[in-house]
């Protein structure tokens, strides 16, 4: 768990080395690389960046790296690749319904031009990543079009949430969408998976009973 100012990134020791899920905002690379030698490794470790979708405070840091460990392989889906890839501008935000989200929409949904950087492979949508501890891939678009959530099987289950949620002051919405009226089915969605820990692009991650929470919420 990397906490980057407001937003996160994760890191996964598996067998054959580190993985990144996402890599914050510009500027976050330094930390990252504080993060991998505070668990005792060296940035060499690192083998892999998922990125779950091409908002820059999820992108940010990928550049940086990416020079830093030339030899760390990169994946985003196949929609949200241009982003990175070759500038393309994101595709337009909306504020979720409700005051709170429609504040926090202004104060921190922002244009932030990222350094672009390619890419290695695409994550495709219900996948298992066999060469990143077999995370399965699982589509999250209404926050961005090209989300994938990941869920790590193992320990009972762990999911990567991206921004189909928050959890800054209880679980509940991510501030924007692209597609609100399809963010419920993809909580339904993500919530039909076991897991007992969920962790999100935003908030602190939830420790226990989180898939159960998920339906509960959302069924």
């Amino acid at each position: 768990f990397l906490p980057l100012g407001t937003v996160n990134a994760y890191l996964i020791q598996a067998e054959d080395g580190l993985i990144l899920i996402d890599t914050g905002t510009p500027g976050s690379a330094p930390k990252i690389l504080e993060g991998i030698q505070a668990i005792g490794h060296k940035p060499s470790d690192l083998k892999s960046i998922l990125l779950t979708h091409g908002h820059p405070d999820h992108v940010g840091g990928t550049a940086a790296l990416k020079r830093e460990i030339p030899h760390v392989k990169i994946y985003i889906s196949e929609v949200d690749a241009p982003i990175v890839e070759k500038g393309q501008p994101q595709r337009p935000l909306t504020a979720t319904p409700g005051l709170m989200n429609k504040l926090l929409f202004r104060l921190f949904i922002k244009e932030t031009p990222i350094e672009t950087f390619p890419i290695d492979g695409y994550l495709k949508a219900n996948d298992t990543l066999d060469f990143a501890a077999g995370l399965q891939t699982i589509p999250a678009p209404a926050h961005s079009a090209g989300q994938m959530a990941l869920l790590l099987p193992k320990q009972g289950g762990v999911m990567f949430a991206a921004d189909a949620a928050a959890n800054m002051m209880g679980l509940g919405w991510s501030i924007g969408h692209e597609n609100f009226a399809q963010a419920k089915q993809d909580l339904i969605r993500l919530g039909k998976a076991e897991f007992n820990v969920a962790c999100f692009g935003h908030g602190k991650p939830l420790l226990a009973k989180a898939s159960q929470t998920f339906r509960a919420k959302w069924a």
